[in-house]
């Protein structure tokens, strides 16, 4: 229930009419113009010839205005570039102005009926343009990507993208039924708290629907969890509506509105069947320090023919990307100074898969840095032996995390449960064997169990700027998975399971 744009107040009401949320002010069709007789009120989504109180309408005629003027801070102004619309007397806020149309909100206090309107300019006693309107407790017009009022509706999905067909607009889509999306209308009426004229509506308390409101997808009855005004925005009615699970994929879905017994004309949203596509969610981490990493760019590339999907990831790391026709892919994952992460991918219809990168800056001469991630709810511990002071070796681990030699040649950075990361870096010398393992801590105490094998483990190890190696653990059983040796400066894969019951002693049997 947000406003979907990091500009305030009016600044963010005209980002979405300038930036093409279907909104805009600059392409209202001609023939509404031709139609007007002397002033015509209708509803600034549907064009339909009944508004509500607070709603957004537009105004058409000729003469209304001297000059094209938009207003650029709120609370709206009632007076712009002259002009002054009056709505039974009551001074109506302005968001824009021009000869032949002026875009305003319809004062709260507006009675239910017929009201009559009045167009000032420069001062004068005189009205420019007079006309009626139809005020009704609701009326409930959806915005639409065309203006046309009738087809695509103008909605977020749930991850931000704009709902569409398949690249219609930028990264646009379907939204999968069971997921919300959130719908942009007009017409909603008086709503509790009532919000000044002309003013944004506040992100708390939310400025909430005064009776309930249906909203009907594909001929299904659609969940509404949110049904207000818009925080930061003035007018702009907000539906957050979950699409039901059982609906057909099809871009054209009807879409329809009610409210206090007024139901808007039909529009559109593009649904996909989630049975039909696949989705993958995750993280991008820190490696060093587990944290989420925001604004990453996560990238899944088709094997074959197909369009590239892309995701940032958000302030806590997290990313999606949802109905992903099935087949093979290229996942891969970015940020600014580190290294970029890259593994293949197989995507099942009706299928969610879990993705976890975690990425490391470029190391030091000499450094090498591994990394394990995993997507099931095991708690698995990375382990390094290696050569300590004579023929004695050190065990690097959670309960020991640095080697305790002068200088320190191996690290424990971060341990952490599932998925992930644990991180250890190690500065290899000439003699003796570094050793790696991994440790299904969880289930220490079980012989014969495979959560280590499938619980999607991977190890990387970089050096410099690239990763060198990469691991999944082998299939079978086994509490401890041996994974690679680092000797003569090389790294030779183990990759081999067994049982393990006290992780203590894997200083002795790796």
């Amino acid at each position: 229930m947000r406003c979907h744009s990091s500009l305030p107040g009016i600044r963010c009401w005209f980002a979405l009419l300038v930036l093409g949320l279907g909104l805009g002010w600059q392409a209202w069709p001609a023939a509404h113009a031709r139609e007007v007789a002397q002033a015509a009120l209708v509803n600034a989504a549907s064009y339909d010839a009944t508004v509500a109180p607070g709603s957004i309408a537009a105004l058409f005629g000729s003469g209304l205005a001297a000059q094209t003027q938009i207003a650029t801070s709120v609370p709206l102004p009632k007076t712009l570039a002259g002009v002054t619309v009056k709505i039974n007397s009551l001074d109506a806020p302005l968001f824009f102005v021009s000869p032949n149309q002026i875009n305003l909100q319809v004062p709260s206090g507006v009675n239910v009926g017929t009201a009559n309107i009045q167009v000032f300019n420069s001062g004068a006693a005189s009205p420019v343009a007079t006309g009626s309107a139809t005020v009704a407790e609701a009326a409930p017009g959806v915005f639409t990507l065309d203006l046309s009022g009738r087809n695509q509706a103008v909605a977020l999905n749930s991850d931000l993208s704009r709902n569409a067909e398949f690249d219609r607009l930028p990264s646009s889509r379907p939204e999968a039924g069971g997921n919300v999306v959130v719908i942009y209308a007009t017409g909603i009426g008086n709503t509790n708290p009532l919000v000044a004229d002309g003013q944004v509506a506040p992100g708390g308390p939310l400025a909430q629907a005064t009776s309930a409101t249906t909203v009907t997808i594909g001929g299904i009855s659609a969940e509404v969890q949110f049904s207000g005004l818009a925080p930061g925005f003035v007018g702009l009615w907000q539906l957050n509506v979950v699409i039901p699970a059982s609906l057909p994929t099809n871009s054209n879905t009807p879409l329809l509105i009610s409210l206090k017994g007024k139901q808007g004309t039909q529009t559109t949203l593009a649904v996909a069947n989630k049975n039909e596509f696949a989705a993958v969610t995750g993280s991008v981490l820190n490696a060093v320090t587990g944290a989420g990493l925001a604004g990453a760019n996560v990238t899944l590339q088709p094997t074959g023919t197909g369009k590239t999907r892309t995701a940032i990831t958000d302030a806590a790391g997290k990313y999606s990307l949802y109905v992903v026709n099935p087949g093979g892919y290229t996942l891969s994952a970015a940020a600014n100074s580190f290294i970029s992460v890259s593994q293949s991918a197989t995507l099942t219809g009706g299928q969610t898969q879990t993705a976890v990168f975690a990425l490391t800056a470029p190391l030091s001469a000499g450094q090498y840095r591994v990394i394990v991630t995993w997507h099931s709810a095991v708690d698995l511990d990375a382990h390094m032996t290696g050569p300590a002071t004579g023929t004695a070796r050190f065990h690097v681990w959670w309960l020991e995390p640095d080697d305790l030699l002068s200088p320190i040649t191996t690290q424990l950075n971060v341990d952490s449960g599932s998925p992930g990361p644990e991180t250890l870096t190690f500065t290899p010398n000439a003699n003796g064997a570094f050793r790696f393992s991994v440790h299904n801590y969880t289930d220490r105490d079980k012989t014969g169990n495979a959560a280590l094998s499938q619980s999607g483990v991977t190890v990387r190890v970089y050096n410099g700027s690239q990763q060198v190696q990469s691991f999944t653990a082998p299939a079978g059983n086994g509490t401890l998975w041996k994974v690679f040796e680092f000797s003569g400066g090389q790294l030779k894969a183990i990759n081999t399971l067994s049982d393990e019951v006290d992780a203590s002693n894997i200083k002795n049997s790796f």
